[in-house]
């Protein structure tokens, strides 16, 4: 029975690891020093074909691949449906993000700043 289960629960693993890994939208800043990029990643540690939706704000011409905070100056987790989503760019440095699955004027769960990040990311729906 030990030789069937790990049979089975190996190809999971590496089906797994495949998946979605695309942006879905892009968003640059008005003075296009900075853009928002959205991207559609597999859920990390899922022995499930799950997705979850990486927002990014990054500089203009870099690019986060799922699971990384590398490049990203703000980055954070968006729920679904992802057309619920709203980013719009309120000055040159800074975001307003907004979902019906976040909670107002919090940052979702899953966000992270870098310290010396010029860029202000605001929650909250449209006014």
């Amino acid at each position: 029975m030990k030789k069937s289960l790990l049979f089975l629960l190996v190809p999971t693993v590496f089906l797994t690891a495949c998946g979605p890994d695309h942006i879905i939208a892009d968003f640059p800043s008005p003075d296009g020093k900075y853009h928002v990029e959205v991207r559609k990643c597999p859920q990390r540690g899922s022995l499930t074909k799950s997705e979850k939706t990486q927002v990014s704000v990054l500089p203009a011409g870099a690019s986060e691949p799922c699971n990384a905070f590398v490049a990203a100056l703000a980055q954070f987790q968006s729920p679904t449906p992802d057309d619920q989503l709203e980013i719009q760019w309120v000055s040159e440095t800074e975001v307003r993000a907004w979902h019906p699955g976040f909670e107002t004027q919090q940052a979702p769960g899953a966000a992270s700043y870098h310290q010396d990040s010029p860029i202000k990311v605001t929650y909250s729906p449209a006014r």
